[in-house]
């Protein structure tokens, strides 16, 4: 074995039992057994272990993080801001991706061995440049401030980095994506208050963007530009306040071509909550309501394109139409929309919860379809005005997404003993995937009865035990307390009889508290000859009553 061979075995050797059992651990005759080569090879080659960590820190290539940083810097191909960002989440997730093992135990023994300082600060002033060069790159389109110096944003750079890397495993795990929006939004921090002219010369292609930010408008002005330093240009925006103090906007923008689709998200979240963005189409750089109205004329002679236009609508990943009582209840990440009886509209979307305004734009889109189209066979006579009992009209209807508050705010006006009876349990407060859920995102159907106001005054449903089953459904109907006596229970009740009927069950149940003679009577006078019968899981208190609809 000659000299060169037997150095790059303890090299070798060297780094691989610093990177397992570290430097404290390590012996130089631990370095010689795992070489298979004599002490005083190892002695003769480092006269200690600090001289030894600091040649195999000289030989170490770097963590691909920071070789991307210093390819960055050299070549300049990618969008700077998406560099770093990248960098930040891999310090945060994989710190060993930007910092080795062995490069940390030479920071922290460098303040105590001259030498040993030397090799590291030599590394250190490579990525001191590549951090350096990457923010002048920043500087040069307009994205930072003059006050910031890049030696400052440089030294920012390298320190969270070495400090994550330092930390891990021993500070408690926080959000990776809290984490990445906080380093977006110093970053953004950094931007000049006016950027430069942003004039592309290149190809542009249309994107369709939705970005949720905090209900401001100084939040809109810092979408705005983000837009404007990724050099694209806003073709239509939409703003729409919701209820816990965010904001959804839409854009679409024409976008440099070359712009990846993480450079766009990437850049929008130092400024928002959450970003969705897709390729748009060719013709989404024409005018708005130009587009809107061929739209519709087109979902006019073509109806059944209506669920595949609702997923296009609000970005979804996937849609099915679904029968009436298959597939899975509305979530966050499913929308369930009753589009006939017997069918709803299931869309689908990963990593990005639909919000209410989206789940109003899609049912207004089916109910468009429904009010200007030869709409799909069976779609029709599921809506009345009936004509109760002291007189008073009500329409009753197939719910839609957008009645989930008048669903709370009947609820809320109802009293205790109304909604015991209804749910055998206290119903004081709901979870927003229940509203959504008893509002009609759940299997089978579901009705409301609106006053000539428009306020929710009753709410029928009609659903099976499981998925797909086809023998038996369950019926139940709440009415609030100023509309009870006058026939509306009765109303909704013989309609979701109906419609059990369409969606083929052999037969209905209720449940029904033994106490709640009023809810007996309502179903005795159903044409249903129906079976009375008690749970033992349920108890005594709650009465099982059935009826074939045969």
């Amino acid at each position: 074995m000659n000299l060169q061979e037997r150095r790059a075995r303890i090299l070798t050797a060297a780094s691989r039992l610093f990177e397992n059992r570290g430097i404290a651990e390590t012996s130089r005759r631990d370095v010689a057994r795992e070489a298979d080569v004599a002490t005083r090879s190892v002695t003769s080659f480092a006269d200690s272990r600090s001289e030894l960590l600091a040649r195999v820190i000289a030989e170490l290539p770097f963590p691909p993080t920071s070789q991307r940083m210093q390819e960055q810097a050299a070549e300049g191909d990618a969008e700077p801001m998406a560099t770093i960002l990248t960098a930040a989440r891999d310090a945060f997730g994989a710190p060993a991706s930007v910092w080795d093992v062995i490069e940390l135990q030479g920071l922290v023994l460098a303040p105590y061995d001259d030498d040993l300082a030397a090799v590291v600060r030599e590394r250190i002033a490579l990525r001191w440049e590549a951090a350096r060069t990457v923010v002048g790159q920043l500087r040069g389109e307009g994205a930072v401030d003059a006050s910031i110096s890049d030696d400052a944003a440089a030294l920012h750079l390298l320190a969270v980095g070495a400090g994550l890397a330092l930390l891990e495993g021993l500070t408690p795990a926080t959000d990776a994506a809290g984490w990445t929006r906080l380093t977006a939004r110093l970053l953004e921090s950094l931007a000049a208050a006016d950027p430069p002219d942003t004039a592309y010369e290149g190809t542009k292609v249309p994107w369709r963007i939705r970005v949720v930010a905090q209900d401001s408008p100084a939040a809109t002005a810092r979408v705005l530009r983000v837009i404007a330093l990724l050099k694209a240009d806003v073709i239509t925006m939409f703003t729409h306040a919701q209820d816990n103090g965010t904001q959804l906007v839409d854009l679409i923008a024409s976008v440099p071509e070359e712009t990846p689709r993480e450079s766009i998200t990437q850049a929008l979240a130092s400024v928002s909550h959450r970003t969705l963005a897709t390729r748009g189409l060719p013709e989404d750089e024409d005018d708005l309501v130009t587009r809107i109205l061929d739209r519709a004329a087109a979902l006019v002679e073509h109806p059944e394109r209506a669920p595949r236009a609702a997923a296009d609508l609000v970005l979804a990943d996937s849609w099915t139409v679904e029968p009436a009582t298959e597939g899975e209840d509305a979530s966050a990440d499913v929308m369930r929309l009753q589009w006939t009886p017997d069918h709803h509209v299931v869309l689908r979307r990963r990593d990005s919860p639909f919000v209410a305004v989206e789940r109003a734009r899609a049912s207004a889109l089916l109910r468009l379809v429904e009010a200007l189209a030869s709409a799909p066979e069976g779609t029709g006579g599921f809506g009345w005005v009936e004509p109760l009992s002291d007189g008073t009209r009500v329409t009753i209807r197939l719910a839609r997404p957008e009645d989930t508050n008048g669903v709370a705010d009947m609820h809320a006006r109802s009293s205790e003993q109304t909604r015991y009876q209804r749910y055998f349990a206290p119903a004081n407060e709901w979870r927003e995937d229940q509203l959504r859920r008893i509002a009609g995102g759940h299997r089978g159907a579901t009705l409301v009865a609106q006053d000539a106001y428009g306020h929710i005054v009753g709410l029928g449903n009609v659903f099976p035990d499981r998925p797909g089953e086809t023998e038996s459904a369950e019926i139940a109907v709440i009415v609030e307390d100023a509309w009870q006596g006058r026939g509306l229970g009765t109303r909704l009740l013989q309609h979701l009889v109906e419609l059990a009927r369409r969606q083929g069950f052999a037969e209905v149940v209720a449940l029904v508290l033994s106490s709640n003679a009023g809810m007996i009577r309502l179903l005795e006078r159903l044409d249903l000859e129906w079976t009375r019968s008690t749970n033992p899981d349920m108890g005594p208190s709650i009465i099982m009553m059935s009826a074939s609809l045969a």
